[in-house]
């Protein structure tokens, strides 16, 4: 291969290299984080690697296309249930978009404005950030401009491989994201329009168009039978009018050539169009009709431009640059040609040293802003609650530095939140538990580990600290006070021992321990707190609900009225299905008396029972299955 022709190629392998770096030179800290929806994305992984099965699309967390949670599987199988995982899968993906973009551009521009174009989606800080995260929609503009590229090369070609290629990823485009419908859209009316050309393109039109409708076939099938599976996250995004369409078109407006104020949901600290490459854009825009390939490229292109945008433009909460991720590449092509433009304009003033200095020195440029916007996107302190790191640091230090016999618990969260499910996995074999601490507290009969958001439950340390001995492990130095801390907690399990406790057994199910005493006496109108320790004695198979009442005489048994009433599960969503027998839930249920509770004597009593059926479990020696805690005199 002569000099002239291996130059080009250098220079692609550069850019790629340029573009690994800037993928993955966050890599670390972005380990720390995980968002509620990529976390969604590791556990459908980790589903289908516990179960292999082929299915076109995933129902939870209001559906999703499946590709993404296969290529992942590879990576979680290697490096495990963490964010490193999905963060190296999204890097790949961001790489090999910048070659097909290359692959794209050759097919469409002169070939140094191809390379200009490929450079410039390697250090855009849209793309670049996009590569980010572990989400479905950055297969988007991978598999689309990997379609457009195959259709131009066919187009030119002619070679029937090329036509099954393109129909084979216009059909992938289905599994990849709701937006890229409207790709699949624009690609199909493409090769229609290509039907009713050119007799010879005919043939290889119909070949691309039957292909793709195979490829899609499993997902059609699959939207036939469950139509709002896959059209109910759309449907319930969409603008419903032309007044409310003004907002997204406001919101885009701003950020075209300006960074936005704060990252919104997975949004870049940086423009549409970055700083740097604004200029080219402009001038791309006038010179596409000189360096496109074709000149009906140029309206296919700013088409594709159109038709990227419109699927955040017809959404709320715009400017959603994950609606709209496929508009990275119209707008690297027209800077591409941008730069062309601007090249052939100092070739002409002899202006030869600026020819490659100056619009290299804005790319680098915007290398470096792009580097620097990603480092101030992860400090921002949105971000830290957007991508939950609070319990991916955590996870983190409690991985390196826990025995893994040591119970953990995150609180205040539910036990089926993602990210705690997600990393649950990865700190296997520990028992991983989590609660909400202004429900309840869980204290298990031996030494655990508590990750508790500081930021949201101040006290959480001091009421741990009641009922066991706690120790600082970590804490986020990051803010003051911190946001979150790590406590290992010895259980103080004197308060179980007491001679004098009220104590009984539930259906030898759940042991039951009074905390405290409850008053003798009390007024109408107070609320009189009953705390109460709950214990499984097996491993429950259902869920439990706990009711305290107070009776007067005669009971409701007997015929007389349920004066009040205080009723639900003991520990909110941690659910008595997911108690463990080592472990203890202190809860506070709070009985209020009404206004107009006659004076005289009560009886304050509890019980259990089965939240599906609502049968109650039985008591040892009561004959209507609740348990007597308390007789109180009630005066106004």
């Amino acid at each position: 291969m002569t000099r002239p022709l291996v130059v080009p190629y250098l220079v692609i392998v550069a850019i790629l290299l340029l573009g690994a770096f800037l993928r993955w030179s966050h890599i670390g800290p972005l380990s720390d984080m995980l968002s509620y929806d990529e976390a969604y994305y590791g556990l459908d992984t980790l589903s289908l690697i516990a179960s292999p099965r082929l299915t076109p699309f995933l129902p939870a967390n209001l559906g999703r296309q499946s590709l993404w949670c296969y290529i992942l599987i590879p990576f979680v199988v290697i490096f495990g249930a963490h964010p490193f995982a999905l963060r190296l899968a999204a890097g790949f993906v961001g790489i090999l978009t910048t070659a097909a973009v290359y692959r794209l551009g050759k097919e469409t521009l002169t070939p140094r404005a191809a390379r200009w174009a490929t450079l410039a989606f390697c250090v855009a800080g849209w793309s670049v950030h996009q590569s980010s995260l572990g989400m479905r929609a950055i297969l988007w503009p991978l598999v689309g401009t990997l379609a457009f590229a195959s259709l131009m090369q066919a187009r030119r070609t002619d070679r029937t491989s090329l036509w099954i290629e393109a129909g084979v990823w216009i059909g992938t485009l289905w599994y990849t994201y709701f937006s890229a419908l409207l790709w699949i859209s624009y690609a199909t009316l493409l090769l229609i329009g290509w039907l009713f050309g050119k007799t010879s393109q005919r043939r290889g039109a119909l070949i691309a168009l039957l292909v793709s409708i195979l490829a899609a076939l499993p997902m059609l099938a699959y939207g036939y039978h469950h139509p709002q599976d896959v059209l109910g996250r759309p449907q319930g995004v969409r603008v419903s009018s032309l007044a409310e369409l003004a907002d997204p078109v406001r919101a885009w407006a701003r950020v075209w050539f300006s960074p936005a104020d704060d990252p919104g949901r997975y949004n870049p600290l940086c423009p549409v169009v970055d700083t740097g490459l604004a200029a080219f854009f402009i001038v791309g825009l006038f010179a596409l009709w000189w360096a496109v390939r074709r000149r009906w490229q140029t309206a296919w292109l700013l088409g594709l431009a159109l038709v990227s945008l419109l699927p955040s433009l017809l959404s709320r909460d715009a400017p959603h640059f994950l609606r709209a991720a496929g508009l990275t590449i119209p707008i690297a092509l027209i800077v591409g040609a941008g730069v062309w433009g601007v090249e052939q304009s100092l070739r002409r003033v002899r202006l030869r040293p600026l020819l490659a200095l100056l619009p290299l020195a804005l790319m680098l440029l915007t290398a470096i802003m792009t580097f620097q916007s990603t480092a101030r996107w992860l400090r921002h302190p949105y971000v830290f609650l957007l991508m939950e790191q609070h319990v991916n640091q955590g996870a983190n230090f409690i991985r390196t530095s826990v025995p893994e016999d040591t119970p953990v618990y995150f609180s205040p969260f539910y036990p089926s939140h993602p990210v705690v499910a997600f990393r649950s996995a990865d700190l296997a074999p520990r028992h991983v538990g989590a609660f909400d601490s202004h429900l309840c507290l869980v204290v298990p009969e031996t030494p655990a580990v508590y990750v508790s958001v500081t930021l949201y439950e101040p006290d959480f340390e001091e009421k741990l600290s009641r009922w066991a001995e706690t120790t600082v492990l970590f804490q986020d130095l990051g803010a003051s006070p911190p946001r979150y801390t790590v406590l290992q907690a010895v259980p103080k399990l004197e308060f179980l021992q007491n001679p004098g406790v009220v104590r009984s057994v539930f259906g030898e199910r759940v042991e039951m321990r009074l905390l405290e005493p409850i008053p003798s006496a009390a007024r109408a109108g107070e609320t009189v707190p009953v705390h109460l320790a709950l214990r499984a004695l097996r491993p429950p198979d259902q869920a439990y609900s706990v009711f305290v009442h107070l009776y007067g005489n005669p009971s409701p048994y007997e015929g007389g009225p349920l004066w009040a009433q205080a009723d639900g599960p003991a520990c909110g969503p941690y659910t008595a299905n997911l108690w463990r027998t080592d472990e203890w839930v202190l809860t506070t249920f709070s009985l209020t008396l009404p206004e107009d509770l006659p004076p005289g004597r009560y009886q304050v009593g509890m019980g259990i029972y089965d939240s599906t059926t609502g049968i109650r479990l039985s008591v040892p020696g009561q004959a209507y299955d609740f348990l007597p805690l308390q007789h109180m005199d009630i005066h106004q």
